[in-house]
Parts: C-alpha cells; sequence; structure tokens
C-alpha cells in the first residue's frame, strides 16, 4: 500500500488558521495579563513562572501543529506569515519567563527589567502583524 499525504483544501486550511489564530489570541491575552500585573507590582512571581511556562508549552504545540498543515500553494504566504507571528508571540514569552526566573533567583535584576521591557516590545509587534492576519483570513 502506498501511503502519501495530500494537502488540506484552501477551505479547509482557512479554518485550521482560523482556530490557531484564536489559540494565539488567547495566549497573547495571558501574556498581555501577565505584563500588566507585573508593571503594576502586584504579582506572585512563582505563579507568573508557572503561567508562563504553560502559555510556552502550549505556544510550542500550536506551532508544531501549525507547521505541520500542508497548505495549498496559494496559501503558503499566509502560512508563513501566521508561523512568523507564533515566532513574535514566542519571543514575548520567552523574554518574560526570563524576566520571572531572574526574579525568583534574584539574579541581574536590571537585566530583568529589560526582559519586562523586551517582552512588551514584542507583544507590541506581535499585535501590530496579528490584527492584519486576522482580517486577511476573515476576507478569504
Amino acid at each position: 500500500m502506498v501511503l502519501y499525504m495530500l494537502g488540506l483544501t484552501k477551505k479547509q486550511f482557512i479554518k485550521r488558521s482560523k482556530e490557531f489564530l484564536d489559540a494565539e489570541g488567547i495566549n497573547s491575552l495571558i501574556i498581555s495579563e501577565l505584563v500588566g500585573v507585573e508593571s503594576s507590582g502586584k504579582t506572585n512571581p512563582e505563579e507568573s513562572y508557572q503561567r508562563i511556562r504553560a502559555v510556552m508549552n502550549d505556544m510550542d504545540s500550536i506551532f508544531t501543529g501549525y507547521e505541520q498543515l500542508n497548505p495549498p500553494s496559494a496559501c503558503i504566504s499566509l502560512k508563513l506569515k501566521i508561523l512568523n507571528s507564533l515566532i513574535i508571540l514566542q519571543e514575548a514569552a520567552s523574554a518574560l519567563y526570563d524576566y520571572f526566573y531572574m526574579n525568583i533567583n534574584h539574579k541581574n535584576l536590571e537585566e530583568a527589567k529589560n526582559k519586562l521591557a523586551e517582552s512588551k516590545l514584542n507583544l507590541n509587534k506581535f499585535r501590530e502583524v496579528f490584527r492584519p492576519l486576522t482580517k486577511e483570513i476573515d476576507v478569504m
């Protein structure tokens, strides 16, 4: 028996892309909440550290699942844009993870502040990329 992988139809790919973007949007809201709470100074570092670890694990599975999709050739650029947005969000989460890790372990608190600022910057960069993507998919 010959096995081969068939690609998704455009409709299937768009549907799956919407699902991945929804999951990505939820993770961005969690990251945004963690950044906001931390900026206000009302956070529990250990709890926030665990939450960001959970978000990072979820984003890894989202990235892996989306990367494995086989879109029609007309949708390859869309797939690349969505993967790029996932990478930007992962960078925001990674910087926030580093921030919480440094705070919990009392390591280089000045560098930790830079990591929080880096997370905010990447989160804003993600928002700039994410909005047009959701509109592009809605139009398709």
